[in-house]
């Protein structure tokens, strides 16, 4: 998972500034972790797999709304 974080980041158009790979008490396992800055907030930390589920359902998202849009023509 981290190689494919990594990959990400390489992407220009990728909100993710920095990857790492980080060990949680709480869960007991390594995590990936990626920085991601959207706009012009702070950049934040967060689970690479939780980056992914948003994508995921962004792209969701995005063909609800294709599909509406269908239905109306």
């Amino acid at each position: 998972m981290y190689e494919q974080a990594m990959t990400e980041m390489k992407n220009p158009l990728s909100p993710v500034k920095m990857v790492r790979e980080t060990y949680s008490k709480w869960l007991q396992r390594h995590v990936t972790e990626v920085q991601v800055q959207f706009k012009d907030e702070e950049p934040a930390w967060i689970p690479y797999e939780t980056l992914l589920a948003i994508k995921e359902c962004e792209v969701e998202f995005q063909r609800r709304v294709n599909e509406q849009k269908d239905n109306k023509d």
